[in-house]
């Protein structure tokens, strides 16, 4: 007799259960900065180089509505500035600024720690391997993945 497939035991349910826990963790830690982890998307896209909410909205697979909603409250933050596109009036050109690059930072720290806690029993070997290969996942449907040396 076959053995019975599960879901418990796919890759996308565990993937889906990580994530959960990951992010929880991670809202929890970033929260004090007054950011959510969909703040940082932006954040670390607009740390590239400047954007419109357009190509914004296009790059992290969001509508325009939901990147005009979240840089309204970074902009709060003031961790972006928007400013009128010369060449476009009707286009806004999006960059981050001084603080956003500070917050940015401190969100990377708090995302480091939640990954050491989660990852604390795997060896280093295995910890490389699984960024890597995450990051290849991540890479091959279009998300931003971060510096390789990161």
């Amino acid at each position: 007799m076959a053995a019975q497939e599960s879901v418990a035991s796919s890759v996308t349910f565990l993937l889906g259960k990580i994530a959960g826990i990951s992010t929880s963790r991670f809202a929890e830690r970033i929260a004090e900065l007054g950011l959510r982890p969909r703040h940082c998307g932006v954040l670390e896209w607009l740390g590239a180089a400047p954007a419109t909410q357009l190509d914004l909205a296009r790059a992290l697979g969001v509508t325009p509505s939901v990147i005009v909603d979240m840089l309204d409250e970074l902009e709060t933050l003031d961790a972006v500035r928007r400013n009128r596109d010369p060449a476009d009036r009707r286009r806004q050109i999006v960059e981050l600024t001084p603080t956003g690059r500070a917050l940015i930072t401190k969100a990377a720290h708090a995302a480091h720690q939640v990954e050491a806690e989660l990852l604390t029993n795997l060896d280093p070997a295995r910890r490389t391997e699984l960024l890597v290969t995450l990051r290849q996942l991540a890479q091959e449907n279009g998300f931003p993945t971060g510096s390789p040396d990161a």
